[in-house]
């Protein structure tokens, strides 16, 4: 069913009984599904299966709309999904850390962080023709949080563990 995959994507699902699991440097957009306003996130997504469950763990960073202007936000966030054909799809539950200091990273020392909205979020994976990983999450607030609903689309290749060719 639907459009099978070609070139390298073809021989990572083909070359291996998991193509999914690894480590991977993603970038995208997140979109205020009311508003329409973008804001781009980046970081790392590592996916692991075990007994037919995939395991999610990403740390991204973006800047989030606040009243004083952007501030950066690292999003930590945990999932489970499985594996449907070529797919894999889930849902992950996400914490937004922010800096407190506009224009300040939230790793920076002494600087006062703060704890942002809880996201419930559902998402699906896929593998594009050229290998790339594509993942598309739907994200909501979780219960009693305030949170205008966004999306997300997140582009990654795969970092290549050391030793893994030993």
């Amino acid at each position: 069913r639907g459009v099978q995959p070609r070139g390298p994507a073809a021989e990572l699902l083909a070359g291996s009984a998991d193509p999914f699991s690894g480590t991977y440097r993603v970038k995208g957009l997140t979109t205020d599904v009311k508003r329409g306003d973008t804001r781009r996130i980046h970081g790392l997504i590592v996916i692991a299966e075990k007994d037919g469950v995939y395991s999610t763990n990403a740390e991204l960073e973006t800047k989030f709309p606040s009243a004083g202007g952007p501030v950066d936000a690292q999003v930590i966030g945990t999932g489970s999904g499985e594996r449907a054909g070529h797919r894999l799809g889930g849902m992950t539950e996400t914490q937004l850390v922010m800096s407190t200091v506009p224009g300040v990273d939230t790793g920076f020392a002494w600087v006062p962080r703060t704890v942002g909205p809880r996201l419930v979020s559902s998402w699906k994976a896929h593998f594009r023709p050229d290998g790339t990983l594509v993942v598309e999450i739907q994200n909501d607030p979780a219960e009693g949080v305030e949170y205008s609903p966004t999306t997300t689309t997140l582009y990654g290749t795969r970092i290549e563990e050391p030793g893994a060719d030993e």
